[in-house]
Protein backbone atom coordinates (compact mmCIF):
# COMPACT_ATOMS: atom_id res chain seq x y z
CA UNK A 1 0.00 0.00 0.00
CA UNK A 2 3.18 2.60 0.90
CA UNK A 3 4.51 1.76 -2.52
CA UNK A 4 0.88 2.28 -4.29
CA UNK A 5 0.73 5.42 -2.54
CA UNK A 6 4.49 6.59 -4.01
CA UNK A 7 3.60 5.53 -7.16
CA UNK A 8 0.54 7.75 -7.27
CA UNK A 9 2.46 10.77 -5.55
CA UNK A 10 5.30 10.52 -8.18
CA UNK A 11 4.03 8.91 -11.15
CA UNK A 12 4.12 12.12 -13.60
CA UNK A 13 7.17 13.21 -12.00
CA UNK A 14 8.99 9.90 -12.86
CA UNK A 15 8.15 9.97 -16.44
CA UNK A 16 8.66 13.74 -16.73
CA UNK A 17 12.33 13.01 -15.62
CA UNK A 18 13.15 9.85 -17.76
CA UNK A 19 11.85 12.20 -20.67
CA UNK A 20 14.14 14.78 -19.49
CA UNK A 21 17.24 12.10 -18.93
CA UNK A 22 16.87 10.71 -22.16
CA UNK A 23 16.24 14.24 -24.38
CA UNK A 24 19.58 15.47 -21.99
CA UNK A 25 21.46 12.18 -22.81
CA UNK A 26 20.19 12.07 -26.55
CA UNK A 27 20.91 16.13 -27.35
CA UNK A 28 24.78 15.97 -25.58
CA UNK A 29 25.74 12.60 -27.45
CA UNK A 30 24.61 14.42 -30.42
CA UNK A 31 26.88 17.55 -29.88
CA UNK A 32 29.71 14.51 -28.80
CA UNK A 33 29.18 12.89 -32.17
CA UNK A 34 28.91 16.35 -34.21
CA UNK A 35 31.82 18.14 -33.19
CA UNK A 36 34.05 15.03 -32.40
CA UNK A 37 33.51 12.54 -35.02
CA UNK A 38 31.62 14.98 -37.25
CA UNK A 39 29.07 12.88 -37.83
CA UNK A 40 25.36 13.38 -36.36
CA UNK A 41 22.86 10.42 -34.92
CA UNK A 42 19.36 10.50 -37.60
CA UNK A 43 17.14 9.80 -35.25
CA UNK A 44 18.58 11.31 -31.85
CA UNK A 45 16.30 14.97 -32.70
CA UNK A 46 13.42 12.66 -33.40
CA UNK A 47 12.95 10.96 -29.84
CA UNK A 48 14.27 14.50 -28.22
CA UNK A 49 11.26 15.81 -30.14
CA UNK A 50 8.53 12.88 -28.92
CA UNK A 51 10.14 13.43 -25.43
CA UNK A 52 9.57 17.12 -25.43
CA UNK A 53 5.75 16.68 -26.87
CA UNK A 54 4.98 13.90 -24.54
CA UNK A 55 6.38 15.61 -21.57
CA UNK A 56 3.80 18.69 -22.00
CA UNK A 57 1.52 15.77 -22.31
CA UNK A 58 2.43 14.12 -18.85
CA UNK A 59 2.97 17.85 -17.44
CA UNK A 60 -1.25 18.58 -17.35
CA UNK A 61 -1.53 15.17 -15.05
CA UNK A 62 1.21 16.12 -13.04
CA UNK A 63 0.09 19.96 -12.57
CA UNK A 64 -3.46 19.10 -11.70
CA UNK A 65 -2.02 16.52 -8.88
CA UNK A 66 0.03 19.30 -7.39
CA UNK A 67 -2.50 21.43 -7.46
CA UNK A 68 -0.42 23.99 -9.45
CA UNK A 69 -2.93 24.24 -12.56
CA UNK A 70 -3.40 27.86 -14.55
CA UNK A 71 -6.60 29.93 -13.48
CA UNK A 72 -8.00 32.52 -12.63
CA UNK A 73 -9.29 32.95 -9.30
CA UNK A 74 -9.76 37.09 -8.92
CA UNK A 75 -13.17 36.31 -8.93
CA UNK A 76 -13.55 33.54 -6.85
CA UNK A 77 -11.44 35.24 -3.96
CA UNK A 78 -13.82 37.66 -3.39
CA UNK A 79 -16.70 35.01 -2.62
CA UNK A 80 -17.21 32.87 0.45
CA UNK A 81 -15.00 30.15 1.23
CA UNK A 82 -18.32 27.68 0.47
CA UNK A 83 -19.19 29.37 -2.74
CA UNK A 84 -15.32 28.69 -3.78
CA UNK A 85 -15.27 25.11 -3.11
CA UNK A 86 -18.64 24.84 -5.26
CA UNK A 87 -16.99 27.24 -7.93
CA UNK A 88 -14.03 24.95 -7.77
CA UNK A 89 -15.81 21.93 -8.02
CA UNK A 90 -17.95 22.80 -11.31
CA UNK A 91 -14.78 24.40 -13.11
CA UNK A 92 -12.65 20.97 -12.79
CA UNK A 93 -16.05 19.31 -13.86
CA UNK A 94 -16.01 21.49 -16.76
CA UNK A 95 -12.15 20.53 -17.29
CA UNK A 96 -13.02 16.67 -16.65
CA UNK A 97 -15.73 17.49 -19.96
CA UNK A 98 -13.09 19.00 -21.94
CA UNK A 99 -9.86 16.75 -21.40
CA UNK A 100 -13.47 13.89 -22.15
CA UNK A 101 -13.66 15.37 -25.53
CA UNK A 102 -10.30 16.02 -26.45
CA UNK A 103 -9.44 11.98 -25.40
CA UNK A 104 -12.53 10.83 -27.38
CA UNK A 105 -10.43 13.22 -30.33
CA UNK A 106 -7.18 11.08 -29.77
CA UNK A 107 -8.66 7.73 -29.74
CA UNK A 108 -10.56 9.00 -33.06
CA UNK A 109 -6.75 9.85 -34.46
CA UNK A 110 -4.84 7.02 -33.00
CA UNK A 111 -7.91 4.32 -34.74
CA UNK A 112 -6.55 6.51 -38.26
CA UNK A 113 -3.15 6.84 -37.67
CA UNK A 114 -3.40 2.61 -36.80
CA UNK A 115 -5.21 2.09 -40.01
CA UNK A 116 -2.88 3.61 -42.24
CA UNK A 117 0.37 2.41 -40.34
CA UNK A 118 1.25 5.99 -39.93
CA UNK A 119 5.25 5.78 -38.78
CA UNK A 120 7.88 8.30 -37.54
CA UNK A 121 9.73 8.74 -40.38
CA UNK A 122 13.54 8.05 -38.78
CA UNK A 123 12.82 4.98 -36.64
CA UNK A 124 9.30 4.13 -38.41
CA UNK A 125 7.65 4.02 -34.73
CA UNK A 126 4.02 3.59 -35.31
CA UNK A 127 2.33 6.74 -34.79
CA UNK A 128 -0.64 5.48 -33.49
CA UNK A 129 1.82 4.23 -30.24
CA UNK A 130 2.83 7.84 -29.62
CA UNK A 131 -0.86 9.17 -30.03
CA UNK A 132 -1.61 6.59 -27.44
CA UNK A 133 1.02 7.58 -24.84
CA UNK A 134 -0.48 11.30 -25.12
CA UNK A 135 -4.47 9.62 -24.71
CA UNK A 136 -2.84 8.07 -21.38
CA UNK A 137 -1.88 10.98 -20.37
CA UNK A 138 -5.04 13.00 -21.12
CA UNK A 139 -6.61 10.43 -19.15
CA UNK A 140 -4.69 10.34 -16.09
CA UNK A 141 -5.43 14.04 -16.05
CA UNK A 142 -8.95 12.73 -16.20
CA UNK A 143 -8.12 10.67 -13.05
CA UNK A 144 -6.40 13.43 -11.21
CA UNK A 145 -9.35 15.94 -11.69
CA UNK A 146 -11.73 12.92 -10.09
CA UNK A 147 -9.06 12.78 -7.28
CA UNK A 148 -9.14 16.30 -6.54
CA UNK A 149 -12.70 16.57 -7.14
CA UNK A 150 -13.25 13.46 -4.19
CA UNK A 151 -10.55 15.05 -2.05
CA UNK A 152 -12.95 18.46 -2.14
CA UNK A 153 -15.82 17.00 -1.17
CA UNK A 154 -13.79 15.02 1.63
CA UNK A 155 -12.75 18.11 2.95
CA UNK A 156 -15.82 19.48 3.14
CA UNK A 157 -18.09 17.25 4.87
CA UNK A 158 -14.94 16.82 7.48
CA UNK A 159 -15.07 20.44 8.02
CA UNK A 160 -18.71 20.51 8.43
CA UNK A 161 -18.85 17.66 10.66
CA UNK A 162 -16.14 20.26 12.88
CA UNK A 163 -18.38 22.76 12.71
CA UNK A 164 -21.27 20.73 13.84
Amino acid sequence: MKSIKWLDKNFELIILAIFLVIMSLLSFSNVIMRYCFHHALSWSDEVCCYCLALSAFFCLPCAVRMGTSIKVDTFASILPKHVQSVLEIACDVVMIGFLGCFLKGTVTIIQNAAKIKQASPALQIPLSYLYGIMGFAVALAIFRYIQVIIKCIVCRQKSKEVME
